[in-house]
């Protein structure tokens, strides 16, 4: 950077910090005999310039910032679940369940002891990390995978699965009778809480004779207040408004919508009929389109002709899966769009929307058949899968931006969402050590002591969160958030990002290397809570929070002489057109700016200065407020 410095009478266009330097040297050779307190005025000024300079050619970024990190619970090792959201007042909302007998539910909460064998958890959080309110929901058997957001007025929206016939059900509601009664067995709840989480405004069952599981994120309210859940099915009863379900053997992909009262089924689809079918994710838009994404191993699903791809890709091996992207109409109910889209990936598909008409798909892929519009980092797959984004136009579900990056070894993309209609946030985890991590990271270090449990599909990995401009196709942050089974993340409308992570043992021992901003003893497993804050506002300048403070002209005329820093060095105040002013002798003057009637500051330094008075009233000294120094007394001294 170089740019043009006024010291003084002198002007130069050389670099910086070497002009610094320089002056720097000049003026130590000047005053080399003179009193330790002479170097303070040095400081001074070379504070003044350098905060100058930085302010005025600081570049845009996308710095993060730990607001909060904290254990939560004693979670449910098998089947965890976790599900994360925040409202517009940036509270973050979280799910999941618990085996926890000392689960902290809050007074007044709807349900505060355990009753079953591991009941589902809602907790509110603000954006300080306080518990606002903690509470259970489940009946006497066991609650599982279960998923949470909440509209613009504060009604909190659950749903996940459950094998309790007495799960709270509420009169008038679609299925107020529990449905899967075998072994393994279960169906799904949906239910609304109160904004405090003290009561359930509705809550209804729905499934069938066999099971039914929900997926992470697939819970969603329209503006009509409408309830869409995805997930899959096993059940030949399983309750559709449209086709039916051949055989009990095989899974299959559901999303259904109720009405606001939870007392109507509007409507209920499946997809795919195989040996593993599921939707994934579940996005609403401003007009109450829906968009859904699946994993399949099922040939013929319902392709329209503008399909991206219309023939299924078998997968190659077990474990992965082919996925699907579509469109319901929101008015009609019908499919508007469908198609293949991303093979040879994990089932995890995450989908978001934003205004006025983008969409983003993430996941992760082995293949390199991955239909790529750019190159990020790499033009081809590099580990075992690789993360990839896909932006979409909403509107006419053209592909417009697709890039695959990753390490060496395995990415798992779980959750996404935008900052603005360009730049996307995902979040997920890696088994990498070379994952991508940039410069401005939170947190670079991948803890190699824990590469044991980074080899197994169970074991612990690294949490990362990514942020990606796909306007100009960079990444303008990545960093690693300690180590977990599951990770999940939320940005909220000012890109704020909320985080869940099932970091605990699960029998295996170990550091995750999670931060904690709160004081709290490690439980055997646990969820970590915390929220990232982007591209924090600065702290209100000196100039900003005292641009109304006024002095009147006699008080600061009072202030103009001169004062002794040591023997034969003195600054000159003097007052010119309401102005105060500080000169230092050989280096030029500086504006002082009022804080009050007898201390004044420097606009670009954290140096201050106050006027003291005798008992008299008259003014007999001046002092200087280094920053983080002693402060200095110069005494007035007569011309």
């Amino acid at each position: 950077m170089s740019l043009v410095v006024q010291w003084g009478d002198c002007q130069t266009g050389m670099d910086t910090q070497r002009y610094m330097k320089v002056r720097l040297s000049i003026i130590q050779n000047n005053i080399m005999k003179k009193q330790r307190s002479v170097l303070l005025i040095v400081a001074l000024f070379f504070s003044t310039i350098m905060l100058s300079a930085q302010t005025a050619y600081e570049a845009d970024s996308a710095e993060l910032k730990l607001s909060f990190s904290t254990y939560l619970s004693h979670t449910d090792k098998y089947a965890s679940g976790f599900d994360i959201c925040s409202d517009k007042d940036g509270n973050t909302y979280v799910c999941g369940n618990t085996r926890d007998k000392n689960f902290p539910a809050t007074e007044n909460a709807y349900q505060t002891k355990l009753n079953g064998s591991a009941d589902v958890f809602v907790v509110k959080y603000s954006p300080a990390g306080e518990i606002i309110f903690a509470t259970l929901l489940g009946g006497s058997n066991r609650e599982h995978h279960s998923a949470i957001t909440v509209d613009e007025q504060g009604f909190i929206f659950v749903s996940g699965g459950t094998e309790s016939e007495d799960f709270p059900v509420t009169e008038g509601a679609f299925d107020e009778s529990f449905n899967g009664k075998g072994s393994w067995a279960g169906d799904i709840f949906v239910t609304k809480l109160t904004p405090d989480g003290s009561n359930i405004v509705f809550s209804t069952y729905i499934g069938g004779e066999v099971e039914e599981t929900l997926s992470g994120g697939c819970i969603k309210v329209d503006s009509k207040g409408n309830v869409i859940i995805g997930g899959l099915t096993k059940s030949k009863d399983f309750p559709l408004t449209k086709g039916q379900i051949s055989d009990s053997e095989s899974m299959h992909g559901f999303i259904a919508k109720f009405s606001p009262k939870g007392e109507k089924l509007l409507f209920s689809y499946t997809f795919g009929s195989s040996t593993w079918e599921i939707v994934t994710g579940v996005e609403v838009d401003d007009k109450d389109n829906i968009y859904l994404t699946g994993a399949t191993f099922s040939e013929n699903l319902p392709v329209t002709d503008d399909a991206l791809r219309k023939e299924i890709i078998m997968p190659k091996s077990g474990g992965i899966n082919d996925h699907y992207l579509a469109k319901i109409d929101g008015i009609s109910n019908n499919i508007t769009y469908f198609s293949y889209f991303v093979t040879e990936g994990f089932a995890t598909t995450p989908v978001k929307w934003t205004s006025p008409n983008k969409l983003v798909v993430c996941g992760s892929t082995e293949t390199n058949n991955f239909p790529a519009t750019t190159t990020l980092l790499c033009d081809s797959i590099k580990g075992m899968q690789d993360c990839y984004v896909a932006l979409f136009n909403s509107e006419t579900m053209n592909l417009e931006y697709a890039a695959i990056f990753g390490g060496s070894e395995m990415e798992r993309v779980s959750s996404t969402g935008f900052i603005n209609d360009y730049t996307i946030i995902i979040g997920g985890t890696t088994t990498s050590p070379d994952f991508p991590i940039t410069e401005n990271a939170l947190y670079k270090g991948f803890p190699t002591c824990e590469k044991t449990f980074n080899s197994s599909f169970l074991g612990r990995k690294k949490c990362f969160v990514s942020i990606i401009d796909t306007r100009n196709n960079e990444i303008l942050n990545s960093t690693f958030m300690g180590s977990g089974f599951l990770f999940n993340i939320y940005p909220d409308i000012n890109g704020n990002i909320s985080f869940v992570a099932e970091a605990g043992q699960r029998g295996e021992a170990g550091d995750t290397g999670f931060p904690i901003t709160k004081n709290a003893e490690e439980p055997p497993t646990y969820a970590m809570i915390g929220r990232l804050l982007l591209n924090v506002p600065p702290e209100p300048t000196k100039e900003e929070l005292y641009k109304d403070v006024t002095v009147d002209s006699d008080i600061l005329k009072s202030y103009v002489a001169k004062y002794e820093l040591s023997p034969g060095f003195a600054f000159t105040i003097t007052c010119d057109d309401g102005q105060l002013m500080l000169h230092i002798p050989e280096e030029g003057s500086v504006p002082l700016f009022p804080k009050c009637d007898n201390t004044f500051f420097l606009k670009t330094s954290n140096y201050e200065f106050s006027f003291n008075t005798g008992s008299d009233g008259e003014v007999v000294s001046m002092t200087m407020h280094p920053d983080g120094g002693d402060d200095v007394i110069c005494k007035k001294i007569e011309e």
